[in-house]
């Protein structure tokens, strides 16, 4: 509907209408102001035509006339009027239920309108609050990103130092390895030697058993002393520990063979004679054989 159109201006062109010869409708109103809807225009008619017998009754009233006259000219010109409205709202139906019906049609087309724009904003809505939640879940998945990313740096972090780590023992497994096969090798060495010493002095086995029994005890507690000094080397420590309880069994083996072998010389025959031992000697040896 449009605004702005006033009821003098509908009076105005009316009466331009009416004085040019033409029978005042609201399409012909219309076309004169050249806007104006006919919801508008049509009342301000309707006041028009109840205003203009009025306006007639007032220029009839005029000097010189006689009333008789005037009131036969006032009940003619009621009676066209009433002619003319007659005339007028026929012609003006096909117009009003034409109007009715594109009222009606518009009225559906709003209606429709206004449910498809409720459907549109209920879609938005639902489009917004799933975007709220995709972005709520985006910020979670990044912040799970973020937090991912720091384990994997972290856990690199990790394996490089567990790598050194390694790296640095296999580096003490290594050495201690070399150490070991030295060890072995002197430990080789020194029964080797030790079993050509005993050879050649087994007039002084004992002595010599007594002698090596004391440097392992010796050993044993300069071995026990340096574990408990030095943790980190516990496993050399005792693999020397056992190398040389090793090398005492040996001796000790070969002490036993070197007594055989004496106790067999000592026997009577032919054999030279046996050499004076002294009392502390016999006393050592009857305390190696006790301890045996």
């Amino acid at each position: 509907m449009a605004r702005g159109v006033q009821e003098n201006a509908v009076f105005e062109a009316a009466d331009a209408l009416l004085s040019a010869g033409e029978r005042p409708t609201v399409e012909r109103v219309r076309l004169h102001l050249g806007r104006g809807s006919p919801n508008t225009i049509g009342p301000l008619l309707d006041t028009w035509w109840a205003q203009l017998a009025q306006r007639l009754e007032h220029r009839l009233a005029l000097p010189g006339v006689p009333q008789e006259v005037g009131a036969a000219l006032a009940q003619v010109w009621e009676l066209a009027l009433a002619a003319g409205r007659a005339q007028a709202d026929a012609a003006l139906a096909p117009e009003r239920a034409f109007l009715a019906d594109a009222l009606a049609e518009i009225e559906t087309r709003v209606t429709a309108e206004r449910e498809r724009v409720a459907a549109i904003e209920a879609q938005r809505q639902q489009a917004a609050a799933a975007a709220q939640v995709a972005e709520a879940a985006l910020a979670i998945c990044e912040q799970r990103a973020g937090e991912l990313a720091g384990q994997v740096v972290a856990l690199q972090r990790q394996c490089e130092d567990l790598s050194g780590r390694r790296d640095a023992v296999e580096a003490q497994l290594h050495s201690a390895q070399s150490r070991l096969e030295q060890e072995r090798t002197a430990a080789a060495a020194e029964r080797e030697t030790l079993q050509t010493h005993l050879r050649q002095v087994e007039d002084r086995a004992y002595t010599e058993i007594d002698r090596l029994r004391q440097e392992s005890k010796a050993l044993k507690t300069e071995l026990t002393t340096q574990a408990r000094e030095h943790a980190a080397v516990l496993r050399e420590a005792e693999q020397a520990r056992r190398t040389a309880e090793r090398a005492q069994h040996v001796a000790e083996k070969e002490s036993a063979a070197a007594k055989a072998r004496a106790q067999a010389h000592a026997q009577p025959g032919p054999a030279k004679p046996r050499p004076a031992v002294k009392k502390g000697a016999a006393s050592t040896t009857r305390r190696v054989a006790n301890k045996k």
